[in-house]
């Protein structure tokens, strides 16, 4: 008796001190109106957005939080069902199609990609070291950001008649600058050659692709390369700050669409975050967790995501877009069971928003 009442206080202790955890959790963390307020001054007082959708998966389920407009002359508000362009976001869509085709052993991630593209299409590399598909998902082919032959002018629309036989042209004349694999560069250019192999493969186009493999499974109905006319009128305007938010041209694709192609809103996109959080049972679960877990051995990197941000003790898998005319960002810490996708129909980045939304220690740009 005299044992366990000497351990007592001990178990008593940690209870309040785990319940101390938890209450002060529960009040560093951001409550809706909190939200709602910050994108407010995002918007009004900063001056840094036009419109604004923020949807959260946590332990509440999910939700969407938006102020702002979808376009200025008309005052149009914006909402869930709202559709912007999410950049290099696109290249998770191509990651999962990426895998999903791996996992049925239509492809081999380790494999050059030049088994999977037309006869005569010359892949650049060094010392017998070629480009794959893992070297093209996980940033280390040694490819530019961008190709050396498009046009390069901002917000105008870069990538409208850029075709993929320009890019086989570029290809065939670049000189690598270091070797295949060894290190980190993000490319754009890569991602866009990756949609590019893995359509080929698949023996269609990249949108087709998308809608088979990934946004099907996941009852997504608004995310797409081609718009359909209802998609199109919800398509919120695009603006540039560099121009004190003047409209900005939308970025068409005639190939290389996983460079940045798609199109989504938040609603759709919280399908998307939740099943890669694991939080709704799809037949994609297994594919989505194995991007987020190094695929190498002794080696952190992952494919799309390319690493965890751990500060302030998080755990944050995030994947920011941006076009001529807007910004998105996607991330989630499945330690603490909370996600976020941010949507913007401005150039400037929102990583800073989803972040505090996510962990509150995060610091809001200046």
């Amino acid at each position: 008796m005299k044992k366990t009442s000497r351990l007592l206080p001990v178990k008593l202790l940690m209870a309040t001190l785990a319940l101390g955890a938890i209450q002060a959790h529960a009040a560093t963390s951001m409550s809706d109106a909190d939200i709602l307020n910050l994108l407010k001054q995002r918007v009004d007082t900063d001056k840094k957005a036009v419109g604004l959708v923020v949807g959260i998966v946590d332990e509440k389920g999910s939700r969407v939080i938006s102020y702002g407009y979808a376009n200025l002359a008309e005052r149009r508000p914006v909402d869930g069902d709202t559709l912007f362009e999410i950049g290099s976001i696109t290249s998770a869509f191509t990651g999962v199609a990426m895998m999903d085709m791996a996992e049925k052993n239509e492809i081999r991630l380790k494999e050059p990609i030049e088994t999977y593209l037309p006869d005569g299409v010359r892949i650049p590399y060094n010392d017998d070291r070629k480009i794959t598909a893992a070297d093209l998902s996980a940033h280390r082919s040694g490819l530019p950001a961008l190709p050396g032959n498009i046009s390069q002018n901002g917000s105008e629309n870069p990538y409208a008649a850029y075709t993929s036989s320009k890019a086989y042209e570029f290809l065939s004349g670049y000189q690598m600058k270091y070797d295949v694999g060894s290190r980190y560069t993000y490319s754009s250019f890569g991602n866009g050659l990756l949609g590019q192999v893995l359509s080929q493969r698949a023996g269609t186009d990249y949108d087709t692709l998308i809608k088979n493999r990934v946004t099907t499974p996941l009852g997504m109905t608004a995310t797409s390369v081609n718009l359909s006319a209802d998609m199109q009128k919800r398509m919120a305007t695009g603006y540039s700050s560099k121009a004190q938010f003047a409209a900005a041209p939308a970025w068409n694709f005639t190939s290389f669409e996983g460079a940045g192609g798609l199109r989504s809103s938040a609603n759709d996109m919280l399908k998307f975050l939740a099943a890669n959080m694991g939080q709704s049972k799809t037949t994609l679960n297994t594919t989505m967790h194995k991007l987020q877990i190094p695929f190498e051995m002794g080696n952190r990197l992952l494919f799309v995501w390319g690493g965890y941000n751990n500060k302030f003790d998080s755990s944050i898998l995030g994947l920011e877009g941006k076009t001529g005319g807007y910004s998105s960002y996607i991330a989630f810490d499945k330690k603490v069971g909370k996600g976020v996708v941010i949507l913007s129909n401005a150039d400037v980045s929102v990583a800073d928003i989803g972040n505090k939304i996510i962990n509150t220690e995060f610091p809001l740009a200046q």
